[in-house]
């Protein structure tokens, strides 16, 4: 019967294999139906367990996200506590039981209610428990998790607020009634972190730091089952970056590049869970490339960019393995550099060493249209002689155009860096993206913010 929650059998239900959710929990509900007659006309055989009620509530569970269908799942939690409590010892609802009537009402979005719905399951759940109506029913960890799972999804401002009280109602439980099968765990707490960055408030990276300190607190003190892990690192310099938006010299480079940092050590020092992946080094490259009011700022995301290189080559971590984004990222922070002559053609070197290893690499991170813009920017900001930028930029135009990827960023940017001599030479006197061969641009995304914007007429570039 379990399979036919799922999926009909192919040989006594084969006429309900292409019918809907619905039909395929009705269709298990006449089986139910069929032993509960057969054993009241006398057959001792037809017994039914609690595992046929928690197949016909997964049967309805999935037979789609409706009011209706968790109406029915909890109408079936009720009958099998009622029959257990009238002496059917073999109907006794279980933790599983308990759980999927949760989840079939977390899984409900058309209802305003749902949320205090399984909420109240839960609870029933834990008095029953607790007043020895139901051994069974012992509350566990897992069944707070869809709780947590809705609060981190919604758009609710009272979501995070939500989410912490689930975290302080388990600890209570832990505390007053001993149970420690409802301990919160990294799980938990990585979803209250997501639910404080869907909630969007200007205090969340606040927040979310206070949680990570809190898990990290309990790792500390050898605590088993609350530790941040990748997931814990990865959401936190995620929530750094609405600082760095809202003001990229409030030091949220630096925070990010810190927590990265104690991830790496973390996980050198033998904790798998703390494995880096290539978002988060692409996420504080990014933000050094932000933060340009910091001396050297391309440096450090070079140094971001090599220790991820690093990991990859030298101890095999193969989710982090740089891709087109990181190395374009510090081609960005290098064109964005200010200062003396010196700097900047300190800066230039660093972006053209990038480009090239990028180019080099036996692991795909080819330039694309973003990275020939930005190096095009790169040749005309940092270069100080004209012909050595128009050396450079006969290059780039060249292998932008051979690998389909001028975008219309690169276009401007070549019009900025290149003597009025060599754009006339290379756009053969074309003076509008549009009209350039298309071979050259193929594999260039559009830009819908530029499409219908001519080049600005800056006096220098016009051609006759």
């Amino acid at each position: 019967m379990s399979a036919l929650a799922t999926a009909p059998a192919p040989d006594t239900l084969n006429r309900v294999r292409d019918e809907s959710g619905v039909e395929r929990a009705l269709a298990v509900e006449r089986l139910l139906k069929r032993m509960i007659d057969e054993r009241i006309a006398g057959n001792d055989d037809a017994i039914l367990t609690t595992e046929d009620y928690n197949s016909l509530m997964m049967a309805w569970a999935n037979s789609g996200d409706t009011c209706d269908a968790a109406l029915r799942v909890e109408e079936i939690l009720v009958t099998m506590q009622d029959l257990y409590n009238d002496g059917e010892d073999d109907v006794q609802p279980d933790e599983n039981s308990f759980r999927i009537a949760i989840e079939t009402w977390s899984n409900v979005a058309d209802e305003p209610h749902s949320m205090a719905r399984a909420q109240q399951i839960l609870d029933w759940m834990v008095q029953l428990y607790s007043n020895g109506n139901n051994d069974k029913a012992k509350p566990t960890t897992s069944c707070f998790y869809p709780l947590f799972k809705v609060w981190a999804n919604s758009d609710k401002i009272e979501a995070p607020i939500m989410s912490e009280h689930l975290i302080m109602s388990m600890q209570h439980l832990q505390n007053t009634q001993d149970l420690a099968s409802v301990q919160p765990d990294t799980t938990c707490f990585n979803y209250v972190v997501r639910s404080w960055i869907k909630s969007g408030d200007i205090t969340s990276e606040k927040k979310i730091r206070k949680v990570f300190e809190y898990m990290d607190d309990c790792r500390r003190r050898g605590c088993e089952y609350i530790s941040p892990d990748s997931l814990t690192y990865n959401m936190l310099v995620s929530s750094i970056g609405v600082s760095v938006k809202r003001d990229s010299e409030a030091g949220g480079a630096r925070r990010a590049d810190k927590l990265l940092r104690r991830m790496e050590q973390g996980f050198l020092a033998g904790d798998e869970s703390l494995r880096p992946d290539t978002v988060i080094y692409n996420q504080v490259i990014d933000y050094w490339a932000k933060t340009q009011s910091v001396h050297g700022h391309y440096l450090k995301a070079r140094d971001v960019l090599d220790r991820q290189i690093s990991l990859y080559r030298k101890n095999n971590v193969r989710k982090c393995r740089p891709d087109t984004l990181s190395y374009t990222s510090v081609i960005g922070a290098c064109a964005s550099t200010y200062g003396s002559k010196m700097e900047r053609r300190r800066s230039f070197n660093v972006a053209h060493r990038t480009f090239l290893e990028m180019c080099k690499n036996d692991y795909p991170t080819q330039p694309n249209d973003v990275t020939y813009g930005l190096m095009f920017k790169a040749t005309g900001r940092l270069l100080h002689k004209q012909d050595e930028r128009d050396r450079y930029s006969r290059t780039l135009w060249s292998l932008a155009c051979d690998d389909g990827y001028l975008g219309e960023m690169a276009f401007n940017r070549f019009r900025e860096a290149a003597s009025d001599e060599l754009f006339k030479e290379l756009t053969n006197n074309r003076r509008n993206y549009a009209d350039l061969p298309s071979d050259c641009t193929c594999n260039a995304r559009p830009s819908p913010r530029q499409k219908n914007r001519r080049p600005k007429d800056n006096g220098k570039r016009l051609l006759p």
